[in-house]
């Protein structure tokens, strides 16, 4: 088989496959995007339920504080009293209009107190929102709300409110019982949503510092969340991430999209490489088939050669022998050997083409004249030439002895001058010159016919194209001479050209032809 049916069979087959698996790689692409997008959106719906119950908790602990900090005394041992045993509260601070702590009073008259003294003071001085900057003028100010601040263990926070009489009162919360009560309304370290994959959900606070987790999933160090959500104020430095393996999460093609896109993959693999052994088998059957024809051409034409030799070889012997004044007898056998000489080429050009093509054309290089070679072709042709109305002049300037394949060179020009006894007769001139340089030649075979429109100079020289108009259609013809012709040119290192010409067509022939004494032959 050849390599282009070979290199086509393997396209046919290739680029749709290329193609289907393209498409089917982008659908299952396309498909993880959205089973990822509706994973996203139910872990966010369900990290978002648990964000509004720790809300809601908030939302509970500030009323229990709105009452809490209602106070009617600013006397020490009944504020005392009043936090003692609430777990949730660390400390409670009373402040003066002038914000001078009222409570705990200053120094503290316990070593907690002082301690609490030490670490708020800051905090009250600094926060914004016991300083407001409307306060001179008579802004609308805050009553009460939470105030975050960061400490060595993490968040710290304390719900203030300002009183009627000027007074601010501030509860700060004990974290690790406000912890301890966001946990509980988490669900056990172990469990795992029963109406999604198995995760992790992760509660950590603003430095990344899980402060409590559950799932049975356990995520890589590097893994990114799924989904995250970060708490609503007091608690907006705490966040819930949710992780989720990738096989479970979309981010990875699943086994059924891939399972589909194989399996169309396959079948249409199947029926390409199918049809493309049938179209193998119907190939290679036309090609044998070819075959045998060129194979069946080629030894007829090998058995016409012979016999076809004979009847020329005797045709013009008999002709030595008709007496001048018989002119019809002469004008009888002179048909015979133009018409033998005609079928001889036809015969040489097919057993020349053929070989061609099986790359076993070769050159039989020997000492000779380029101009007695000119001279006996054109000799061959005079006589149905003449008859035609064609006058023949030939410009010899190639006598030197050169190498060359004589049988080479008389086909091509056989061919050269057969197609102006088809084409170009009515031009009524063949005008034939030669030129020698170191070791080249060049041959001119001009006519004064219909010529050769420019556009098609090229096609002239493909196999079994012949142009078509009036002067051309019912000759006969194969359409190889000139591809014949200048493959053989070629192949004698130089080559066959249309050159412009004003009137009719002028071929151009160029040959290497190395003087005798060079050693060696192309």
């Amino acid at each position: 088989m050849k390599p282009k049916l070979i290199v086509m069979l393997l396209l046919l087959v290739l680029l749709p496959l290329g193609l289907i698996a393209w498409l089917g790689v982008g659908i299952a692409r396309h498909e993880q995007e959205r089973v990822q997008q509706r994973m996203q959106q139910a872990l966010t719906a369900r990290l978002t339920d648990l964000r509004d119950t720790v809300g809601r908790l908030m939302e509970k602990e500030a009323r229990d504080l709105q009452r809490l900090t209602d106070l009617q005394t600013s006397e020490s041992e009944a504020l005392r009293e009043l936090v003692r045993g609430r777990r949730l509260i660390r400390q409670l601070f009373v402040l003066a209009p002038d914000k001078a702590f009222l409570f705990p009073p200053t120094g503290g008259s316990s070593e907690r107190e002082r301690e609490a003294l030490l670490r708020l003071a800051p905090v009250w001085k600094s926060a914004a929102v016991f300083h407001p900057a409307g306060a001179e003028s008579g802004a609308s100010l805050p009553q009460s709300g939470w105030h975050t601040w960061f400490a060595d263990d993490g968040v710290q926070l304390f719900y203030w409110r300002r009183l009627t009489d000027g007074r601010t009162v501030g509860v700060e919360l004990e974290s690790t019982a406000l912890l301890a009560d966001v946990i509980a309304l988490l669900p056990a370290s172990d469990a795992g949503p029963a109406d999604l994959p198995a995760g992790r959900i992760v509660l950590q606070d603003a430095r990344n510092i899980p402060l409590y987790q559950w799932g049975t999933y356990r995520p890589p160090p590097q893994e990114l969340p799924l989904a995250r959500l970060t708490f609503a104020p007091p608690l907006n430095a705490w966040s819930l991430e949710y992780y989720v393996p990738a096989a479970q999460s979309g981010r990875t093609v699943s086994g059924s999209a891939l399972f589909n896109v194989g399996a169309a993959v396959g079948v249409v693999a199947l029926t390409l490489v199918a049809l493309a052994h049938a179209l193998y088998r119907a190939s290679s059957s036309e090609l044998r088939a070819a075959a045998q024809k060129v194979s069946f051409v080629n030894q007829v034409s090998h058995e016409l050669k012979t016999p076809l030799t004979n009847i020329c070889m005797y045709a013009e012997l008999l002709a030595e022998r008709i007496p001048e004044d018989d002119g019809q007898a002469r004008g009888h056998i002179g048909i015979v050997i133009a018409e033998s000489r005609r079928l001889g080429r036809l015969i040489g050009n097919i057993l020349t083409f053929a070989r061609q093509q099986k790359a076993r054309l070769t050159l039989h290089p020997a000492a000779g004249t380029v101009d007695a070679i000119i001279a006996d072709t054109l000799e061959s042709f005079r006589p149905v030439l003449q008859e035609a109305g064609v006058q023949i002049a030939f410009t010899p300037d190639a006598g030197r002895m050169v190498m060359l394949d004589a049988d080479v060179l008389t086909q091509i020009l056989g061919n050269l001058f057969s197609n102006v006894e088809k084409y170009a007769v009515g031009g009524q001139a063949l005008e034939v010159t030669s030129r020698q340089t170191d070791d080249r030649t060049e041959i001119q075979v001009a006519d004064r016919g219909p010529g050769i429109p420019a556009v098609q100079a090229d096609d002239i020289f493909k196999p079994f194209v012949r142009l078509s108009n009036s002067l051309t259609d019912g000759v006969s013809g194969t359409g190889i001479g000139l591809t014949i012709a200048r493959d053989l040119a070629r192949l004698h290192g130089g080559d066959l050209t249309l050159a412009r010409a004003e009137v009719g067509a002028c071929f151009q022939v160029v040959l290497r032809t190395p003087p005798t004494t060079t050693t060696g032959a192309t």
